[in-house]
């Protein structure tokens, strides 16, 4: 077929099927005649599916046509060269062809499709960076987050992924658990991960938002919180073992907290207790440290799934949040050994919101064979 062969009408080619969905899919089904706007594949009385589209040709298909030249046959099927409009504005411009003239045309066409694609793309899911962190439990039992049921996390809070494997941050050593050597290296490997693959990470891209998938000894997850802080956008996920997933399983509060304080001498040698998943003799306390005064925050609902909402999230960091600034701001302790049985969730929290100029200089214990101490946060050791 010759490349401008004419139809019997003296016209060009009729656009093609694929063509008019194209253009159709373009302009969203409205009319392209700037300020109209209206839908045209709905009836505006009766509300019934029809189809009031017309095919308007910015150079006609004819060269006796309107703003018709010798390019005529050659656009005629060019999706460039036409503009889905209603009858009545595909009848006004061309038979006003001066006044509506080929430029005009196409700058009406070309901002009516930007300002559809500006719209459409903003329904897009924006972006959020997986972070998977493991480390095996007390340093024996070793731990798996699955990716895909981390996708179908952040894609239930209205995210997609914005890698395809995410990052993974890994840490272990084969000292024993109970060590402070253990710590010190562990901790040390932790901040070298986090340097090294989360903030290489906003070296291109500095607003792209975090989602936290953490298992592992609770005093390395809040140390991770604290060394990824609250400056950035970040969307912790807490996994839950009836359904097994990281989706958060309620949009309500689910749970409630209560803080209690019991002072047994005078002083300031603090312990904070924080009873959520499991409760927390205060025995177990005092056979490890000497301590004047014990300050607890307890679920009325203790468990593994203590925490199935982000408002139960919330809760809980408020209460936290209250007891540090007792303690530091109006019993003037200036330092906390804590004791936290809590789930993933309110461990990051812990570590990503502390304060150093209002909370106490923390001391993180955790449990194997009885209480020990492991990782700090505040004061010095976080310079």
């Amino acid at each position: 077929m010759a490349k401008n062969k004419k139809l019997s009408t003296n016209r060009g080619k009729d656009p093609s099927q694929l063509t008019k969905l194209m253009l159709c899919a373009n302009a969203g089904g409205r009319c392209q005649f700037e300020g109209c706007n209206k839908k045209l594949f709905v009836d505006g009385v009766t509300l019934s599916e029809v189809n009031n589209s017309n095919i308007a040709h910015i150079v006609a298909s004819s060269p006796d046509g309107p703003r018709g030249n010798k390019d005529s046959y050659e656009l005629s099927n060019k999706i460039e060269n036409l503009m889905l409009m209603c009858q009545e504005h595909h009848k006004l411009i061309d038979d006003n062809p001066k006044q509506y003239t080929v430029q005009k045309l196409k700058n009406m066409k070309n901002q009516q499709e930007q300002k559809i694609e500006y719209i459409l793309d903003g329904m897009d899911y924006p972006k959020s960076e997986i972070i998977i962190f493991e480390s095996p439990i007390k340093n024996i039992t070793d731990v798996k987050v699955n990716y895909k049921q981390a996708v179908e996390a952040i894609r239930s809070e209205c995210n997609n992924p914005a890698s395809s494997h995410g990052t993974i941050i890994r840490v272990q050593n084969f000292e024993n658990y109970r060590r402070s050597s253990y710590w010190t290296s562990i901790e040390r490997e932790l901040k070298y991960q986090v340097e090294h693959q989360i903030e290489s990470i906003y070296r291109y891209t500095h607003d792209l938002q975090l989602s936290i998938f953490p298992i592992a000894p609770i005093p390395l997850i809040i140390k991770l919180g604290n060394l990824l802080g609250d400056k950035r956008k970040i969307d912790i996920f807490q996994k839950t073992r009836m359904p097994d997933t990281w989706i958060w399983q309620s949009k309500e509060l689910t749970n409630e907290f209560k803080v209690e304080k019991i002072s047994l001498k005078q002083g300031c040698e603090v312990a904070l207790i924080v009873s959520l998943t499991a409760e927390i003799d205060i025995s177990r306390i005092t056979n490890v440290i000497d301590v004047d005064t014990i300050h607890i925050i307890k679920a009325e609902r203790t468990g593994v799934d203590c925490i199935r909402s982000m408002l139960d999230l919330k809760a809980f960091w408020q209460k936290y949040q209250a007891v540090c600034d007792q303690i530091k701001n109006v019993d003037g302790c200036l330092e906390i050994k804590l004791f936290p049985a809590v789930p993933v969730s309110a461990a990051f929290e812990i570590g990503r919101r502390y304060m150093p100029e209002a909370f106490p200089k923390i001391y993180i214990f955790d449990e194997c064979d009885g209480f020990f101490e492991t990782i700090t946060i505040g004061g010095k050791c976080d310079e």
